[in-house]
């Protein structure tokens, strides 16, 4: 899954269809891509998307791309975020972690250091 894919995913067919993805040059893309990445992510309570950087403590933390921190709320959960990996496409909302090339969802905190 690319990162247009997550974002299509997230704002639906027509609102991404209105962004003309396929005109826009590398720097327009990596432009809305920091928005997602930055402006979403305050907080990840109203919604990002970010790749998965590290995986930490059998699961227990995870560091994203775009330098954003969370620890699994429950064992279950840590154990289903050390089973996804680096590199994993995730979309973070309200307090869940989304697993975006195959359905599935975790408890999360933000972990501030």
């Amino acid at each position: 899954m690319t990162h247009a894919d997550a974002i299509a995913a997230y704002l639906g067919e027509d609102v991404f269809g209105m962004l003309k993805w396929e005109r826009l040059d590398d720097l327009q893309r990596e432009a809305i891509l920091s928005v997602f990445k930055i402006g979403l992510n305050a907080g990840a309570q109203s919604g990002a998307v970010s790749v998965i950087d590290t995986v930490m403590a059998d699961g227990r933390v995870v560091l994203c791309e775009d330098g954003s921190r969370w620890s699994a709320r429950e064992d279950v959960d840590a154990s289903l975020l050390h089973t996804w990996g680096e590199g994993q496409m995730i979309a973070i909302h309200r307090g869940m972690i989304y697993r975006l090339d195959e359905y599935e969802s975790v408890e999360v905190d933000e972990l501030r250091i």
